[in-house]
């Protein structure tokens, strides 16, 4: 089904604040579009400020700048097609907050009609009523006698998926049975396999009204935010006309007698792979950085980070360090020298047993000679290797990747100023499962300028360990991590009660009862960690926000845990 105007998606990778780069990004996609015979270009939201652009909005020099570059789109419109733009503009209300998140479309040099987003989410990572007021009415604009239907993000989904409840009780999309065309502007943010459901969502939009829809998604990374792209073009019955790839910028363009029928969409672990490189990449380059350094233990948590790294930016720019101790096993010293050879990245080594000696010796002296206990000594030698790393990353302009995982983040089992340090964290929502399964396909589809797997098999078949203590494995201190990694996705990810996953998981009770108590009493250690990489519903960061100093006693039902 031939659609009723040739159409253009500019899916760019804006820089959070940086106006005049991001105004210059869309207008080369802009010109590009125009000159492949497009008459409608459709932008992200916000598309000149970034997504999200948080307390940003208070400043006026920034909106300021945003009204500029607003005005040099609309005057390149002047003789090329239709632009169809999200931006703030001044708030219409005489109460509430002074913004607007919405859309402009500029046809033959002016701004012709102006879309106020409707639905504004406020929960998990997104706090939009703190900064705009929400638009009242739906809106529509003639290109070419095209009737087209304006929406942004959130309008398309009234009836929220992500906790399965319906969150507004109106639907901006019902509005428009009697378009030619539906546009959504959007700022969604990845999670695995949501590029997936949005073909779905959107194919259903198409359906029940009949009309073909254009989703414009921003790509990138904007701190633990991850946007993917994958903007698509769909007909009126709901099937796929054109779509953008997954975490790249492009510039979509639609044509009535070209286009595959079928969406292209990674599986899913060679997509949360490419999202979390992206993540890394524009954390980076976003930041001015332009090298990593990571502690290389010989584990699999931070040789598969090592990698992400290494693909991500490029072997060269990334320093993998071992520090061992004299609890460090022959084998993980020499496994993470394997992972760095095979990756090609520079490496390094140092002893730190004596740092370590020295400073257990002050801490007791500074306790007046009592024994110094177990665990201070354990946690003193990840100090010890935070120290070193963070130094080294201060004497290279580097910053420090964090292997931790949302499994350990769970259940506490990091230590605080040690093996936490860092800038970001790429694994911090990807449980122990999610870990092995990335590090099984960066040795199925090894990086392009190597020819052989990666990651040794002795990483891959060892039993996790923190390795501070003489024998030490994971398993002595906490749950196996199947049994932790399926209470997380139940308890994090699903929001069931402890009850629930006693009903519904494999584990036992008192497994189930470790992992919740630890991590309810693990939130001071995730205040003060890296932020971590979103890509589940449920990250432990900007969406997760529980009290530090609180009872728990009801959540985790402490009675009913006691129980035989």
């Amino acid at each position: 089904m031939s659609l009723p105007i040739q159409i253009a998606v500019v899916q760019h990778n804006p820089k959070v604040g940086a106006v005049s780069g991001n105004c210059a990004q869309i207008i080369e996609g802009y010109s590009q579009a125009a000159s492949a015979g497009a008459e409608l270009v459709v932008t992200p939201e916000l598309a000149l400020l970034g997504y999200p652009p948080r307390d940003l909005l208070h400043r006026q020099s920034v909106i300021k700048a945003e009204r500029a570059a607003l005005n040099e789109l609309q005057c390149a419109t002047e003789d090329g097609p239709a632009l169809i733009a999200g931006h703030t503009a001044d708030s219409t209300r005489e109460s509430g907050p002074p913004l607007m998140n919405s859309a402009t479309a500029f046809v033959d040099g002016e701004a012709t009609v102006r879309y106020d987003k409707r639905l504004l989410p406020t929960y998990d990572i997104f706090d939009e009523h703190r900064y705009f007021s929400r638009g009242n009415k739906p809106q529509t604009v003639v290109i070419d006698g095209v009737t087209v239907g304006i929406t942004i993000c959130e309008d398309a989904w009234y009836d929220h998926e992500v906790t399965g409840q319906q969150r507004h009780g109106t639907d901006p999309v019902a509005a428009y049975d009697d378009v030619d065309l539906l546009v959504n502007l959007s700022a969604s943010p990845y999670r695995v396999n949501k590029p997936s459901s949005r073909i779905t969502r959107f194919g259903n939009h198409a359906q029940n009204t009949s009309t073909p829809v254009v989703f414009a998604n921003q790509v990138g990374g904007n701190d633990d935010i991850l946007f993917d792209g994958t903007s698509v073009i769909l007909d009126a019955v709901g099937a796929t006309v054109t779509s953008a790839p997954v975490g790249k910028p492009h510039v979509l363009f639609n044509s009535s007698n070209v286009g595959s029928r079928e969406s292209v969409v990674p599986p899913e672990t060679t997509q949360l792979r490419r999202m979390l490189e992206v993540g890394i990449r524009d954390y980076l380059h976003k930041t001015g950085f332009k090298d990593v350094v990571i502690g290389l233990s010989g584990g699999i948590d931070s040789s598969v980070t090592a990698a992400l790294a290494a693909e991500a930016i490029g072997p060269e720019h990334v320093y993998g360090i071992t520090l061992p101790s004299a609890v460090t096993a022959d084998e993980n010293r020499t496994d993470a020298e394997h992972v760095a050879r095979n990756l090609e990245i520079q490496f390094g080594e140092e002893e730190i047993e004596s740092l370590s000696k020295t400073a257990i010796e002050s801490i007791a002296g500074l306790t007046e000679g009592e024994a110094t206990r177990s665990i201070t000594r354990e946690n003193v030698q990840a100090r010890v290797r935070g120290l070193l790393l963070m130094g080294v990353a201060n004497d290279s302009d580097a910053l420090v990747l964090t292997p931790d995982n949302k499994s350990e983040a769970a259940v506490g089992y990091c230590t605080l100023y040690g093996d936490a340090v860092g800038a970001v964290a790429p694994l911090g929502d990807c449980t122990k499962r999610r870990v092995y399964a990335l590090a099984e396909s960066f040795n199925s589809d090894p990086p392009q300028w190597i020819d052989s797997a990666p990651i040794p098999d002795s990483i891959l078949e060892k039993a996790p360990t923190a390795e501070l203590a003489e024998g030490q494995t994971d398993e002595d201190e906490i749950p196996p991590y199947d049994a932790v990694d399926s209470v997380v996705r139940q308890y994090v990810d699903n929001k069931n009660s402890v009850e629930e996953i006693i009903n519904e998981t494999d584990a036992t009770r008192e497994q189930i009862k470790t992992v919740v108590q630890r991590l309810t009493r693990s939130e001071f250690k995730r205040e003060q960690t890296p932020p971590a990489l979103r890509v589940t519903t449920k990250a432990f960061d900007s969406g997760w926000r529980y009290p530090i100093a609180a009872s728990y006693a009801e959540v985790i039902g402490s009675d009913s845990m006691n129980q035989s």
